[in-house]
């Protein structure tokens, strides 16, 4: 149960970072026009932050899946 608990979490930290530290990249180049030692750094630290969270946001999504009984497939 541990085991696939901390499998989990790394999939959801994972895939939070995959999805969004390209759109902080795009969104701070392109609309913010940061420097792109800026972007570079602040990409570095929304990784950090979403391999910390993504997980437990993916906690927090199966929850409300369950409670509103959405399944997927």
């Amino acid at each position: 149960m541990v085991k696939e608990y901390r499998k989990r979490y790394i999939i959801d930290s994972l895939a939070s970072i995959v999805f969004w530290v390209p759109i902080y990249i795009v969104f701070n180049l392109f609309v913010l026009r940061l420097e792109l030692w800026q972007v570079l750094a602040l990409a570095s630290f929304s990784a950090v932050v979403n391999f910390a969270f993504g997980g437990l946001f993916g906690r927090f999504l199966d929850a409300w899946r369950r409670l509103l009984k959405v399944h997927g497939g």
